[in-house]
């Protein structure tokens, strides 16, 4: 019974590096749609950075080459033209490899890192380390792994399930766009399941668009700007 907790706490850190990813990485850094307190991004970047060992230019980098070739030659993580199960299980990988190419990385320039970014959370490695070691103290040894196994597990799953099942199945509220919005999805990333209103108009920082399509990403950043830390 204690391993099935330790697993479902590995599931809430998933959920928790989900949140920031979508509302962080991907709405405000990348679309910037949203600018949050340097407080507020610091605490963001300390959680990717012990949770994810994501670079944020490199994330910023694919994503906008992907919204620049959608569907077609030159999108990084395409289902459509590399398959469902090669982007669905080896997301990550697409990703580093994209990062890579010179033609990715020049969709983020103009991108700057905090001084946090450079000088604090510098090494993304090291992060992780940290992260893991964090776990094993608060849980043990072993719980410490099976947390952060099970965090690794459904925090990869859960941002491939958007690149890929988003991308072939579900309904569409803008049928000349892109992607697909699918309610199971948008639960479970923190409204990034709703890609095709994403994809209809990137800069919107709310994804969803009908009273039925649950938004928490859009939730958390309303919440944020009432108490004046997002904007």
């Amino acid at each position: 019974m204690r391993y099935l907790l330790f697993l479902f706490i590995g599931f809430l850190v998933a959920e928790v590096a989900t949140l920031v990813t979508t509302v962080y990485l991907h709405r405000s850094s990348t679309h910037k749609g949203i600018e949050f307190h340097p407080a507020v991004e610091f605490i963001f970047q300390f959680i990717l950075w012990l949770t994810t060992g994501i670079n944020r230019k490199e994330w910023v980098a694919v994503h906008l080459c992907h919204h620049a070739h959608t569907d077609e030659e030159g999108d990084p993580h395409s289902p459509i033209l590399l398959g469902f199960w090669a982007v669905q299980f080896g997301n990550v990988f697409l990703y580093k490899k994209a990062t890579k190419d010179p033609k990715v990385m020049w969709y983020a320039r103009d991108f700057k890192l905090s001084w946090a970014e450079k000088n604090i959370f510098k090494s993304h490695f090291w992060g992780l380390v940290f992260g893991i070691f964090l776990a094993c103290y608060l849980f043990g040894f072993w719980g410490g792994l099976l947390v952060s196994l099970s965090h690794t597990i459904w925090y990869l799953g859960l941002n491939s399930l958007v690149n890929a099942y988003c991308h072939v199945r579900g309904y569409k509220n803008h049928p000349q766009a892109h992607g697909y919005n699918s309610h199971w999805v948008a639960w479970l990333t923190g409204g990034e399941g709703f890609h095709n209103d994403h994809h209809f108009k990137p800069g919107n920082p709310k994804l969803s668009e009908r009273s039925v399509e649950f938004d928490l990403g859009w939730g958390l950043i309303l919440f944020l700007s009432k108490l004046g830390l997002a904007s």
